[in-house]
Parts: structure tokens; sequence; C-alpha cells
């Protein structure tokens, strides 16, 4: 072993795997202690309180299975399967709109179900936008600062991807999509004007649309003043920000929570909450901050790929898990309007949990080859200065 070899760093790989699996620890507690009082109460449970800690342990199962699949596959060749996974994806979004395909007794049309097995398409629906993005603006004759050639084409299709994903109604995910293209155009080198005009005119239909359908005005008006209807329209935000504030520092203890009992979506889109009541602030930033160290990994893994698709690839990654949980986060602490987005790795929800640790299976992928690139650099750097200094002696 050379003196160079000697002085590699830890893996950033085994590193990024040892921070997702204490989240995802925490995350299946966390899932059990805000769903049980749900599990005794419904019917569709038969009383079995451990049934919401088995469907996420099996999404574990299979979110495992897949990352280290994918941390052995060369990422590179994902690259032929960006245009067909998006395109099974808008398949599939389009699928939820047809009565045979939803499941039954939903009001949105954000499920697919095939017998007993449910899968929610928007979620593939992240994998595929950001692969499609990463592979279409790295190709060589491809140059994001070209407007109409280069940045428009994939936008406009990421535009009606999100559309549809919106029109389920799913503005939260939509957002966090939107966030991370704009994350990705922005790593791959667009122009600044373009992407301050690509938000402007997004933010303006936004609000156009805010305007136009009710609930989401309705939304608005609980965000402005969270206790004005609390047995009403403003009862989930109400019984939220009870519970965050009940917590202080440390919290009334683990499965001492109150407002569990009474929050909906108490395990699945409002779980901070549930964490911030029974384990307060204290121990709650720690946990929170292992998220960012998540996205900070990866930004990290993409600074580091030894080509532009991994790197854009690893970006879009980092970007959707950071979004995700700052708007989570946002939206239980009332900081911004609501909006269903579960917090990465830790809320219910086993198509999320599969798709996220996929996703850090490929992350982990190209942070090993960028390990291998610079290994090989080492070697070949000291055989350079090996074959020297023996040309000197001689």
């Amino acid at each position: 072993m050379t003196k160079s070899d000697s002085k590699q760093k830890f893996p950033i790989g085994i590193l990024l795997f040892g921070v997702i699996l204490i989240l995802v620890l925490i995350g299946l507690l966390m899932v059990f202690e805000s769903s049980y009082p749900k599990s005794l109460s419904t019917l569709k449970t038969q009383g079995d309180a451990y049934l919401y800690l088995k469907k996420q342990t099996i999404g574990l199962g299979v979110g495992l299975v897949a990352l280290f699949i994918l941390s052995y596959f060369d990422y590179r060749k994902l690259r032929a399967a960006a245009t067909p996974l998006l395109f099974v994806s808008i398949v599939m979004l389009c699928l939820v709109w047809i009565p045979h395909f939803r499941p039954a007794g939903s009001v949105a049309a954000r499920w697919i179900s095939f017998g007993s097995f449910k899968f929610q398409p928007s979620e593939l629906a992240k994998v595929g936008l950001i692969l499609y993005l990463a592979a279409r603006l790295s190709r060589k004759n491809r140059n994001a600062r070209d407007l109409k050639k280069g940045l428009l084409p994939p936008v406009i299709i990421s535009l009606f991807v999100l559309l549809l994903i919106e029109r389920e109604p799913d503005l939260g995910t939509a957002v966090v999509l939107f966030l991370t293209m704009i994350t990705q155009l922005f790593l791959a080198g667009a122009r600044k004007r373009h992407l301050f005009y690509l938000v402007s005119l997004c933010a303006l239909a936004g609000l156009v649309a805010t305007g136009s359908f009710g609930h989401r005005q309705k939304r608005f008006d609980t965000w402005h003043d969270p206790f004005k209807d609390r047995k009403g329209a403003t009862y989930q935000m109400y019984q939220s920000l009870s519970a965050v504030g009940s917590g202080r520092w440390f919290g009334v203890g683990l499965g001492q929570g109150k407002q569990k009992f009474s929050m909906p979506e108490g395990e699945s889109d409002f779980i901070f909450a549930t964490m911030a009541e029974e384990l307060g602030f204290a121990r709650v930033v720690p946990v929170m901050s292992l998220l960012f160290v998540v996205g900070a990994i990866g930004f990290w893994i993409a600074l580091h790929a030894k080509d532009q698709f991994g790197s854009l690839l690893a970006g879009g990654i980092a970007a959707l898990i950071i979004w995700q949980a700052f708007i989570n986060i946002a939206v239980v602490t009332n900081t911004i309007p609501a909006t269903g987005v579960p917090l990465p790795f830790i809320s219910f929800g086993s198509t999320s949990l599969s798709i996220l640790l996929a996703c850090v299976g490929i992350l982990i992928n190209i942070a090993h080859s960028s390990d291998d690139e610079i290994k090989h650099l080492i070697v070949t750097s000291a055989e350079y200065s090996a074959e020297s200094e023996d040309r000197r002696i001689k």
C-alpha cells in the first residue's frame, strides 16, 4: 500500500448508508408511536396496533433490496432508462384518473391499485424526472445556457409531468419536484435570468390556480389564522401547532404524546409534530440535521462525480431530499400553507420509503465510482512518480 492510499478518507458511501440507517430506524419508531392510536380505533385495521409498522417494514425491505442492487449497478447504464422510465411515470400518472385502477373509497386521484397492491405514481415520477433531466442536460450536444435548444425542451416536458401531479391534486409533490428541477437546471449551468423567468411564471400560475380552487384558498386562510376554526377547517393545523408547542425543549417523553390521538395524518405528513411533542426541540433538531447531512453528502458526491450525468443525478437526488424535508417541516410549523409532503425516511409511506432508499443506492454507486476514479488517479500518479525516480537514478 502506498503512502497516498493510506491517507484515503472514510468511504463517503458507507457514511451515507450509516446516516440513512439511523433515520430509517427513528422513522420506524415514530411511525409506530404516532399510528397505534389510529390502528386500535379504526375498523379497517381490525385492532392491529402494528399494522402501519408492518406496512412500513415491507417498504423498508423492498427499499433496502433496491438500495443494494443499485449501489452495485453502474449508474451510467441508467441513462438509457431515463426516457422509458419517464414515459412509464406519465402513463401511471394518467391511470389514476381511471376509476378501475383507483382504490375503492379514494377521493384524491393519487393512487393506483392492482388487487391488494397499491402504488403512488408520483413517487416513481420523482425518480423518473430527476433521471430524465440528468440524462437530457448532460448530452454533449445540449447546452443549458441555450434557451431554445438546450433549456426549453426538457423544461416543457418536466412542467407537463408536474401538471399531472398537481391535478391529482398533489400540489406539495409538484412544488418539491419543481424546486428540484430548478436546482438541477442551476447545476447544469442554466442562465440565472432564465431560471428567474421560469420561477416567476410558475409562481404567477400558482397564485392564479390558488384563487380558482376553493380548497387551496381555504389552506391560505388556515395558514393566516390557524386558530380561527379549531373544530373545522383549521383543526389539523391547530392540533399540529399544539403538539409542537407542548414539546418545548425536551418533550413530554416517548410514547407520552397526547395530540397523536386526535391529529389526522399524524403518522404521515404531520409526523414531525408527534416527534416535536414527544422528543422536544433539543432532540428533534439533531434528527432533522441528519436529513440535511444526507443532502450535503449528496451534493458532495455530485461535486466529485466523474461525469456530468452522475453529477446532475446526485445533485437532483440531494435536492429532492432537502426540499422535501424543508417543506414538510415548514408546513407542520405553519411557516407556509399546508400541503401534503411526507418527511423523508421518517413519515409513513412504503412507496415513498422504497423510492428514497433506491435513490440512496444510486448515490452510493456514484460515490463508489468517484472513489475508484480517485484511487486510479492516485495509483497512476504514484507509478508515474516511481518511474520518473527510477529514470533519474539511472
